[in-house]
């Protein structure tokens, strides 16, 4: 059943989930909580849907598997890249290279020359080196983005590691202003100040000493901003 809902910053309230961590990094319980609650609001499911393709109504061309990789933004063309790589040789995939990769050039939501494409895609999920293209590129394109970021930063709780996470996800990774890099970096702009809090992490921004959680909460004030329309799942 699709519904739809209001996308905004749920893991602003879902600090309970989280304990504190020594390092950047998300432990294996934790990671587990940070994946399930973003794939709730990318797919409607708590576990990854491999097979998960269906055009998109904001206008991203066509999304499809674990979080919702689109052919607008081009990450669809990456999964599909790694897989022929991975499988060297002609696959079903073939036909759709310059469709493709022209939509991921333009930028264009057009869903012109992908027919069948959906089809393709569930049924090329039975293949394992699919599977694993669309995990090397999640991996790549936001997982490790979102959590070097974290480093940078010097984030030290899980909630802040998860944010940047599911932002990453669902806005992009990138240094674009409605990506995770321009929110921070539109995020710090605001600090003119030390900011002081009770997180018992303290981070350095702008040269001022900022409580981590003070600075999440207004991290998560700009992503509200730009994350503002109807997601479908």
């Amino acid at each position: 059943m699709l519904l739809t809902v209001k996308r905004l910053p749920v893991l602003a309230i879902a600090t309970f989930f989280f304990s504190s961590s020594a390092n950047a990094w998300l432990n294996v319980c934790e990671v587990n909580l940070t994946y399930q609650l973003t794939n709730i609001f990318q797919t409607g499911s708590h576990l990854f849907q491999y097979d998960n393709c269906h055009v998109d109504t904001s206008g991203s061309g066509i999304s499809s598997g674990i979080v919702n990789f689109n052919t607008r933004s081009g990450d669809t063309w990456d999964v599909i890249s790694a897989y022929h790589d991975a499988k060297n040789e002609m696959n079903d995939f073939s036909i759709y290279g310059n469709a493709l990769q022209e939509k991921a050039a333009s930028k264009s939501g057009s869903i012109s020359g992908l027919e069948g494409f959906c089809d393709v895609w569930k049924a090329s999920v039975k293949d394992v080196l699919f599977r694993n293209a669309q995990d090397l590129v999640f991996n790549n394109l936001y997982v490790l983005p979102s959590q070097l970021e974290a480093s940078k930063l010097g984030l030290q709780h899980s909630v802040s590691m998860a944010a940047l996470y599911d932002t990453g996800v669902s806005l992009g990774a990138g240094e674009g202003s409605s990506s995770l890099g321009g929110i921070i970096k539109t995020t710090n702009k605001k600090v003119t100040k030390d900011i002081p809090g009770k997180s018992n992490s303290t981070i350095k921004v702008n040269g001022y000493s900022v409580d981590e959680i003070e600075w999440l909460n207004m991290f998560l004030e700009v992503r509200e901003s730009k994350d503002s329309h109807d997601y479908l799942l």
